[in-house]
């Protein structure tokens, strides 16, 4: 099908020929799994119109961004040594998304975002409001996902309010089975204190028989806990969690490799030089390869400012400031045509971005780097 038979038979077909055309031509893929069912019939048009802009690569969408990474604060209680924020590296000025803030820039999404990441450079349970965000979500159908170290002392009545809030899937990284082995990367953290609160947040769900949050942990992937990893994975049938999974880390390719594990296919093969055969979306030099980003999804800062992607830590490289401007005007602006057009003819190049920089060569050794972080910069 053309373009425009494929656009054409978007707008005029029905909810379950649109869902079935999204499995056979495998869209599909671009959503999270156990973010389907919060589809409707507006929502899975706009995704598909996305995809198929995707496809044909178009730089001036019709379609609007699918998936928000909205992020409550920027502030972190750990440590990690890789990470801008555990770093104390960002140039962003450190702050919290005010409530009313946060349901403005969710009214603007709430017909065509399917799914909200309420999470990017900060621990979101830092943000006193989070619970209230993520009610707020759900009330407008939105599907919701966290990542939370959950090293923090939370009290029961919280950790009950954040179960029943609506929230959809909590990430929880557990870099370590025990205290010696997670706080060389979670510095600051307190292993104890994370299981802790998951087996309350566990039980909590059972007595309640809530079927969510997903509750899905993962295991990064370093030299010091891949003697752990066999053992981690027994958690899911020890905790009846529903997804256990060992993850792949992002690093400075420039600096010390130091924390990469000895099995290969750990690595992703897209780092330079460093033997990795796992798979990767990120380009190597030789390779172009279009990024997803530019047609799918938008990050939000705190502050308002708009990046396009998540791992870009740099307020010289926002795109514009959502409180100033609606996303639908952000959404086709020169920046975005600009970065778009990087992976077609690149005729409508006519702002040199972060995109047109990275061209999607997120391993690169070229990038520059937010000091000893994996995040790229301007």
């Amino acid at each position: 099908m053309t373009f425009d038979e494929q656009v054409s038979f978007i707008e005029n077909s029905k909810f379950n020929d649109l869902k079935e055309f999204a499995v056979r031509e495998n869209y599909i893929k671009y959503i999270n799994p156990y973010a389907v069912n919060s589809l409707n019939l507006p929502k899975i048009k706009n995704f598909l119109l996305a995809s198929v802009e995707e496809k044909f690569k178009k730089t001036k969408l019709k379609s609007k961004p699918y998936k928000l990474i909205l992020d409550p604060t920027n502030g972190c209680n750990l440590g990690c040594p890789l990470c801008p924020t555990g770093l104390g590296v960002s140039s962003r000025k450190k702050g919290v998304l005010k409530i009313n803030q946060f349901k403005e820039v969710i009214d603007q999404f709430k017909d065509y975002v399917i799914e909200v990441h309420l999470y990017n450079w900060g621990e979101p349970t830092l943000n006193k409001k989070l619970n209230e965000m993520l009610s707020y979500c759900k009330e407008n159908n939105l599907w919701t996902r966290i990542s939370s170290n959950l090293s923090l002392n939370l009290k029961d009545e919280y950790l009950e309010s954040l179960v029943k809030s609506g929230l959809n899937l909590l990430h929880v990284d557990i870099d370590g089975l025990d205290q010696e082995v997670y706080v060389k990367y979670r510095k600051k953290g307190n292993i104890d204190q994370v299981m802790s609160n998951l087996k309350k947040i566990i039980e909590i769900k059972k007595n309640n028989n809530q079927k969510y949050p997903v509750l899905e942990l993962a295991m990064l992937a370093m030299k010091q806990n891949e003697h752990q990893h066999q053992d981690f994975l027994k958690l899911k049938k020890e905790l009846d969690v529903d997804v256990v999974r060992i993850d792949k880390i992002q690093h400075n390719p420039n600096m010390d490799t130091s924390w990469l594990p000895e099995n290969k296919e750990l690595i992703y093969s897209s780092y330079e030089d460093s033997g990795g055969k796992g798979s990767s979306h990120s380009s190597t030099s030789n390779i172009k390869n279009p990024c997803h980003w530019p047609w799918s999804g938008i990050v939000v800062n705190y502050d308002g400012g708009v990046n396009p992607c998540c791992l870009v830590d740099d307020p010289k490289a926002d795109f514009d400031n959502i409180y100033q401007k609606p996303i639908e005007e952000i959404w086709n602006s020169e920046k975005y045509i600009s970065s778009r057009s990087e992976f077609t003819d690149q005729k409508e190049i006519t702002e040199k971005t972060i995109c047109n920089i990275c061209k999607n060569e997120t391993h690169s050794k070229r990038l520059n780097r937010v000091e000893g972080s994996f995040a790229i910069k301007i």
